[in-house]
């Protein structure tokens, strides 16, 4: 059975961020590792999260040897579409033209990034 797949706060989604982007399964060690390159972080408190994240049906947890390791059980591209799905409701009236619209008035993105934002939009559309 597939669960419904939920917005988690910012914290776990950096810990998912770093589980995501490297070889699983991975230990706490190696996790807490990455972590600390851009801030401390305590081991208790990362076993916390790790274990919310295990209760919300993002990891699978296991024992190997003395260690506990991680795998994810939400695929990376699912959590962004959800994400993205939702950010453009609750921002963009469910209005992509809208939203583009509304970062470019505002110079949050620039004719550069619209012409990236186009190169993709014919790609997809030749090859979808």
């Amino acid at each position: 059975m597939k669960n419904k797949i939920t917005r988690i706060p910012d914290t776990e989604l950096e810990i998912m961020q770093v589980i995501w982007s490297n070889p699983t399964p991975i230990s706490t060690s190696e996790v807490k590792k990455v972590l600390e390159k851009k801030r401390a972080w305590s081991a208790g408190a990362l076993q916390t999260l790790l274990n919310r994240l295990i209760d919300r049906g993002f990891l699978k947890g296991e024992m190997r040897g003395k260690s506990k390791t991680y795998s994810p059980l939400v695929k990376e591209d699912d959590y962004i579409a959800v994400e993205s799905r939702s950010f453009l409701k609750k921002l963009g009236g469910n209005s992509i033209t809208s939203l583009v619209a509304s970062l470019y008035d505002s110079k949050s993105i620039s004719d550069e990034d619209l012409k990236e934002l186009n190169d993709f939009i014919e790609s997809a559309r030749r090859n979808g």
